[in-house]
């Protein structure tokens, strides 16, 4: 019971970094926003691309429904915040089976830390900003006590690159 308890805390901080990340890239149009966006991307813009971002300035103007002018600037998606919580669910369901097993939890320690690593690289390096990666840490080190590992931290510091 108490570690069901342990680990509920832990699917709560995870949900917070999670619901964290999810806020960096929800959308609310807002036409005055939205133009001002538009307008620097298209000064900014290749002039391939302007025809395009043209004609999004020019719905957003006449109230008409416009691609969402931020999303150029998102360095990740809801897809890479769901293979975020893929691992870190996955890592945490792995470990209660090899608890007090010290070469195998140092291994999956290893494979997380590998793994998220490649997915903050393919969001170049965005998502697992610094707020982001000091509750992932705590997280891990709660996670840590809960198996009985100790040095869960001094191994992620060594592998991660975020």
């Amino acid at each position: 019971m108490k570690n069901q308890i342990e680990l509920s805390t832990l699917i709560k901080k995870k949900d917070e970094i999670i619901n964290d990340m999810k806020a960096c890239i929800t959308y609310v149009p807002e036409q005055e926003n939205d133009l001002l966006c538009l307008m620097e991307r298209y000064l900014k813009a290749e002039t391939e691309e302007r025809p395009k971002l043209l004609e999004q300035l020019r719905k957003c103007m006449d109230g008409e429904v416009y691609d969402n002018p931020f999303e150029a600037y998102y360095c990740y998606s809801v897809d890479d915040i769901e293979r975020f919580d893929q691992i870190i669910s996955c890592f945490l369901n792995q470990s209660k089976g090899i608890c007090n097993k010290q070469r195998e939890l140092k291994t999956a320690v290893q494979t997380l830390t590998q793994q998220l690593n490649h997915l903050n690289s393919s969001c170049r390096n965005e998502l697992i900003d610094t707020y982001r990666r000091e509750k992932l840490m705590s997280l891990l080190e709660e996670a840590g006590k809960l198996l009985r590992f100790e040095g869960i931290k001094g191994i992620v510091n060594e592998y991660r690159t975020w």
